[in-house]
């Protein structure tokens, strides 16, 4: 019996090209409705709930789908990885592949979806070998399907690794673009994955998850690009959100109008993907079912159009880098974006440590994931007041993709030169822990820092051009100068840091610590400062519950030995000034964070004007 469907299926597949196939609709976006994921991978459904998703195959054979595209888009051990799954890789794909043969019968062909990993600026972390081992995992679990089919890649490298774990399956595979944007560089990139599809053998190319009328201009420059089947599965359009409930432009009748518009162009495999239901494929059925594919339609696209030739300029002077690249001592004092401040008090308090002699302020993003102001508004108001560069921290755990982008633009449309990119404090630390979530469209500082490299160059993450490229001077922060510490950092400054602040340090052995594994790096390092201002300041530091801060416990000892609050804020302004004699005389700088308490900003101003004072009259300690 087995036998007999396969060989049925054999002759299915070799009519590919020559009759139209109505394909299967979305699955993910389906299989989401209802289901209590946390934002976790729906493929943990083909083990948690495969009733649902062999019902929803099920759906798309009845609605006259012939081919059924499996649950396993994101069934690679890196994705799973992120939600503790990667042992389960191999199950996960295997149970993907046999629920839709269980609902395919010997009516449809099964797909086996393979999707990119999405690692956008992690490029650089993984070799070739390393993608190829990922696709490894994934890939040989596949073996009960028909075909493979490659879905929604972009980036070349990547859909090389797949393309050539794939065929290498013995599986027929199929390969789909994924929307390359609609700048100078959209033409040329399909030209560079069509080269790398045709030349691993691949069955058929094709495109999914567009809108359906950017899908109708790909498809129709595939078919003047190749002699391959050609397949498209668009979306429903844009999603819009009412009253809670998601909606999707392209009802089943507007999404019938756009596959009549493929077939007339010569495609030969039409389907769906997100927002598309199986009420989409049963209103394309009449119209595809028995119809042969015609002669496809050859277009010319002119790309040379499309580039765009912009005068060199040269670049204005940053005083952020021109400050990070003198010779003298410089001192950057950490101003907290209190909101139990106004910024017009901010500006006033630090006034004083702008005269004591600070060279740059520097703002910190939501610190401890506490609400604050806003970082960026608050350096470009000290700036514009005190006349003194300011630099602003920036978090990725807060923001997605859109907003970092436009949050970087707005920073050097406000004139700061300086970022300091960090990976954050997560939600959970701070008071709306169970409200606010972790956002990971970049996971780290070192993508951060590559985003921002990106820009500098004139261009968005995916290529797209930007009027005024921002030149930010970035720095990159280090914690505790462990192995592991070290060649992290490493990684940051190949990215783009150009300087690098310390987590506080208390003790002159620490310091030194650090400077000795960081100055082969050659980049400058300014050493954290902290003033700890009371016994219960000190104990919360050395519980551990800030990564990267260590207090020596003899430091804690010494604030047990006074009682009165005055007596220990006293010794924790001495000992910070022995510690700040010893920066002054062998390091480049200093990153002063502001104590705790009401007279933080006296506090400052004298360490500030101790140091300063130090280095003018060379009386070093």
């Amino acid at each position: 019996m087995m036998d007999d469907l396969r060989k049925a299926v054999s002759v299915t597949m070799a009519q590919m090209g020559s009759r139209i196939f109505v394909g299967s609709g979305a699955v993910g976006t389906v299989l989401r409705r209802g289901q209590e994921l946390s934002g976790e991978p729906v493929e943990l459904l083909n083990l948690r709930r495969p009733e649902a998703v062999l019902a929803l195959h099920r759906a798309y054979r009845e609605a006259g789908s012939r081919v059924l595209v499996t649950n396993t888009f994101a069934a690679n051990p890196l994705m799973l990885a992120e939600c503790g799954a990667a042992s389960l890789c191999r199950d996960i794909n295997e149970a993907g592949v046999a629920l839709a043969r269980g609902a395919a019968g010997d009516a449809c062909l099964v797909w086996a979806s393979v999707g990119p990993l999405s690692l956008g600026l992690r490029h650089e972390d993984y070799a070739g070998e390393q993608l190829e081992k990922i696709y490894t995992e994934q890939c040989g679990a596949l073996a009960g399907a028909d075909a493979i089919v490659l879905e929604t890649f972009i980036d070349p490298r990547e859909a090389r690794s797949a393309l050539k774990v794939a065929t290498a399956t013995g599986l027929p595979v199929i390969f789909q673009v994924g929307h390359t944007g609609r700048g100078r560089n959209r033409w040329t990139t399909i030209d560079v994955l069509l080269a790398e599809a045709e030349a691993m053998g691949t069955a058929a190319v094709g495109a999914n998850c567009q809108h359906p009328d950017d899908i109708v201009d790909v498809a129709a420059y595939l078919l003047s690009r190749t002699r391959l089947p050609v397949t498209a599965s668009a979306n429903a359009g844009n999603p819009s959100i009412e009253r809670g409930l998601v909606r999707y432009e392209f009802t089943p009748e507007d999404f019938a109008g756009i596959a009549e518009r493929l077939a007339s162009l010569g495609v030969s495999v039409i389907g769906g993907c997100c927002g598309t239901t199986p009420d989409h494929i049963r209103a394309i059925t009449p119209l595809l079912e028995g119809r042969l594919v015609g002669p496809s339609t050859r277009i010319e696209v002119q790309t040379a159009a499309a580039v765009e030739t912009r005068p060199e300029r040269l670049a204005a002077p940053n005083p952020i880098r021109e400050l990070i690249l003198a010779e003298r001592f410089l001192i950057s004092v950490e101003i907290r974006a209190d909101r139990n401040s106004s910024l017009s008090d901010l500006c006033r308090n630090a006034g004083e440590i702008a005269l004591a002699g600070a060279d740059l302020f520097d703002v910190p993003d939501n610190p401890g994931a506490t609400v604050g102001r806003d970082a960026t508004i608050t350096a470009a108001r000290l700036q514009d007041v005190l006349k003194v560069p300011s630099l602003c921290h920036k978090a990725v755990t807060q923001s997605n993709l859109l907003q970092l982008h436009s949050g970087l633009l707005g920073c050097w449309d406000l004139g700061l030169r300086g970022i300091l990119a960090v990976t954050g404090d997560p939600p959970s630390m701070g008071p709306l822990g169970s409200l606010a979530q972790r956002v990971t469209d970049l996971k780290s500082s070192v993508e951060l820092l590559r985003l921002i490299r990106k820009l500098r160059e004139g261009e968005l993450i995916n290529g797209d051009r930007i009027a005024d490229p921002p030149d930010f001077c970035a720095g990159a922060t280090i914690g505790w100068p462990a192995p592991a510490q070290i060649a992290w950092l490493k990684k940051k400054i190949e990215a783009g840091a150009e300087f690098i602040f310390s987590q506080p340090v208390f003790s002159t052995e620490a310091f030194r610590q650090l400077q000795d594994e960081t100055g082969p790096l050659g980049v400058r390092l300014f050493p954290g400062l902290l003033p700890l201002t009371s016994l219960r300041n000190a104990e919360f530091f050395a519980s551990g519950r800030i990564p990267g801060i260590r207090v020596p416990e003899n430091v804690v000892a010494a604030f047990a030995r006074f009682h009165s609050a005055e007596d220990q804020r006293q010794a924790g302004l001495e000992l910070a000034l022995r510690l700040a004699d010893t920066m002054a005389a062998e390091a480049r700088g200093i990153y002063l964070i502001m104590p705790f308490g009401r007279s933080s900003h006296e506090d400052t101003t004298r360490i500030v004007s101790h140091v300063r004072s130090r280095r003018e009259t060379g009386n070093r300690i």
